[in-house]
């Protein structure tokens, strides 16, 4: 790894230039198409992997999901941070990237299969259990007992920890790279990121359908060792590549790199190492979905309190109103108790995801109160709309990632999946939404710019709104399908299409926007921490969204449905909820707009 002098980007000669754009952004173009292939190519493998090889039970399975995905979205917080202070942009990509590629690989290592024995099974040998107790041969089982291959459970959860842990460097800084290849003005720069995130959703789409096909058709090892694979040649990319980038993605100050810490160990190899206990972290929090979900609670909550409190310190205008100062005190002594209760504190609570519901929103509530009848600056109004939208996004991701979770077993359990001679596997329908972003995304940003120039574009906080209620709608088209079943009790594949659409739709209104709003919204000082915030947020929603799919869980000891029918039903009640869920939230944000809109003080 050398470090080099940028090249301004304004400097580029034509030869640095391929179709119109620096070859650099090819390069990032593959390595993230390469990235993402493998990432969507085991995301949607993963609970039928667990639930129908390990035999785990729904819930199991989903708590795994929720916190490897949350995990997943909240560490490229901490590898921003890192390459911005540290490493440099490339230097944290090849890392990353050796990390995947070790991570994805292991997740060949199957091990065997999980064996179940029923109850009343007579023991034919002796049977030693996780535990450590031995069952004698002639043993009458009294209940259920699955037998898994634990030695290989560890591998696995050592595999996602390596995957969170590469994609935690990898990801924020390969998008930052192809910021870096344009000069801020450089007309070619919204074209270049569209060709970027093409890659993405190129990788996305045939990925999903790869792998899902080679997963469940051939094995499991089979899926996983394909997106293991892309993950190399990801890598071999960017390696071989990376002199097109021109220095852009080098150290800010490599001698800070070389400064001694650990005795004769420096600044980068002392990363490098302290990545290895963090593995062990990372290994044990996959293995513990509530510790994630808790943590997550936690630092969004201080997040969004913070720059609430900064944005009214920032405010020169403030005025004394003692009923404020009553109200507000109210609500955040009642959070802070709801807090205390549900850290276990205080007695009265069993579940610490009732924090969110209590301590939460009664704290941002009373700071928000306190605010609006103490300050009055475009800032501080700007801040709460900001806050109002990063929550909003929990509910639509929420929604949203039921694709990996509670729809991929659906597709599993009661879709009729046979289209003439050709069978689709649950996995493959993951790959709906990126071919409906490819097929979409161009025809909506033409007609949000057709609707600006006849003023008819609506506000940020409409677009949000529409998107949620998009996401619900989706579930509604599954509502529909299960009242039109085949004679085996499945619905048609048809309406399964439909909600991915909604979905993805729903997405083009409120994914693309989203980002631009943190920009326009959030005080100049603190909009890495605001982008922070987002980003914090979808960590989130990915848990919530695996805690949601876990009240449609079915008993499937042997890892396959019995009862199509209960199970639709099952799946059909859930849907009705976040149908409703989504609609409502949805027109909730579409009916306050206008507040919002005057909240946000001439940003659009």
């Amino acid at each position: 790894m050398t470090d080099s002098v940028a090249t301004p980007a304004e400097d580029y000669s034509h030869d640095a230039e391929f179709l119109g754009h620096p070859k650099g952004l090819y390069v990032c173009f593959a390595t993230e198409l390469w990235e993402r292939f493998s990432f969507y190519g085991m995301k949607f493998l993963l609970v039928l992997y667990l639930t129908k090889y390990h035999l785990f039970t729904d819930q199991m399975g989903l708590d795994v999901l929720g916190a490897y995905a949350g995990l997943v979205y909240a560490l490229p917080l901490i590898g921003g941070m890192l390459a911005d202070r540290y490493l440099g942009m490339r230097k944290s990509v090849v890392f990353g990237g050796i990390s995947l590629c070790l991570g994805h690989l292991l997740m060949a290592v199957e091990g065997h299969a999980a064996k179940l024995y029923p109850a009343g099974t007579t023991l034919v040998d002796n049977l030693t259990l996780a535990s450590g107790e031995v069952l004698a041969a002639g043993t009458v089982l009294a209940e259920d007992i699955t037998m898994r291959d634990t030695a290989a459970l560890s591998v696995f959860y050592m595999a996602l920890a390596l995957i969170v842990m590469g994609v935690g460097y990898l990801k924020p800084n390969i998008s930052t790279i192809v910021g870096k290849l344009y000069a801020p003005e450089d007309p070619r720069r919204d074209s270049g990121f569209t060709i970027f995130y093409m890659g993405i959703n190129i990788g996305s789409f045939t990925a999903t359908l790869l792998c899902g096909w080679l997963g469940e058709t051939y094995g499991w090892k089979y899926g996983f060792g394909a997106a293991g694979i892309g993950m190399v040649i990801g890598l071999i990319t960017f390696l071989r590549g990376q002199k097109h980038l021109m220095g852009h993605a080098e150290p800010s100050d490599p001698e800070k790199l070389t400064k001694k810490v650990l005795g004769p160990i420096n600044v980068e190899w002392s990363i490098y190492l302290l990545s290895i206990p963090a593995l062990g972290v990372i290994w044990w929090l996959v293995q513990h979905e509530h510790v994630v979900l808790g943590s997550q609670n936690i630092l969004l909550i201080v997040a969004i309190v913070g720059l609430i409190l900064y944005s009214m310190l920032y405010d020169k205008t403030r005025h004394n109103n003692t009923p404020a100062y009553i109200i507000a005190g109210v609500a955040v002594l009642a959070g802070a108790y709801a807090v205390l209760v549900n850290l276990h504190f205080l007695p009265g609570s069993e579940d610490i995801a009732e924090y969110v519901l209590y301590g939460s929103v009664l704290l941002i509530v009373g700071f928000v109160i306190y605010g609006f009848l103490t300050h009055n600056s475009p800032e501080f109004g700007r801040t709460v709309v900001l806050m109002i939208l990063i929550l909003s996004t929990i509910v639509f991701w929420a929604l949203f990632e039921q694709s990996a979770g509670s729809m991929t077993f659906y597709a599993d359990r009661v879709l009729d999946r046979q289209l003439g001679d050709i069978e689709f596997t649950a996995a493959q329908f993951g790959s709906l939404n990126a071919g409906f972003i490819m097929l979409l995304a161009i025809p909506f940003a033409m007609l949000w710019t057709w609707m600006a120039k006849k003023n008819l574009e609506p506000s940020t906080p409409v677009k949000f709104g529409l998107g949620i209620i998009q996401a619900g709608l989706g579930f509604g088209a599954l509502i529909l399908g299960a009242q039109f079943p085949d004679e085996a009790g499945k619905v048609a594949m048809i309406w399964l299409v439909l909600a991915y659409l909604l979905h993805t739709t729903g997405e083009l209104c409120l994914s693309p926007v989203g980002l631009s709003a943190v920009t326009k919204l959030s005080i100049g000082r603190v909009v890495g921490v605001s982008m922070g915030t987002w980003f914090l947020a979808t960590a989130l929603s990915e848990t919530v969204a695996t805690r949601i799919g876990r009240m449609a869980a079915i008993d499937t000891p042997t890892g396959e449905v019995v009862d199509v029918a209960a199970a639709l039903a099952r799946y059909t009640e859930l849907y009705e909820v976040l149908m409703w869920l989504g609609i409502g939230v949805g027109a909730f944000m579409i009916i306050i707009s206008p507040i919002l809109r005057r909240w946000m003080h001439g940003i659009h």
